[in-house]
């Protein structure tokens, strides 16, 4: 693989993690086994056709998987470990730099 694609795949990685509901998507999912998109839908509190959507950007991205489950497709971290630890890490270092992260006119609030 190429330098360049893999640093394009690094980012659309990081682009898919820049998104108010994808964030809680897996923020909900880290601490479950497996989740429906009703499930998801009604914690989270957004539209389903908004949740499938974002699942199905997450599952192309390689963050979730799915299982059916008779008539039911059950969404689940992939590589929850690893993921968990992403999403803590952002978490740790956003604590300790808000006041920069949004301040910034590059990347703040749109």
């Amino acid at each position: 693989m190429l330098n360049r694609d893999f640093t394009r795949a690094k980012v659309a990685l990081l682009n898919a993690l820049a998104d108010e509901t994808r964030l809680a998507i897996l923020d909900y999912l880290k601490g479950r086994r497996e989740a429906t998109v009703s499930e998801i839908r009604d914690h989270i509190r957004r539209e389903q056709s908004a949740i499938s959507h974002h699942l199905a950007c997450l599952r192309s991205c390689g963050l979730v998987s799915t299982r059916r489950g008779g008539k039911y497709i059950h969404y689940s971290l992939n590589g929850k470990d690893r993921i968990s630890k992403i999403l803590h890490l952002t978490d740790r270092h956003v604590s300790e730099v808000l006041e920069g992260v949004l301040a910034c006119r590059v990347v703040g609030e749109k």
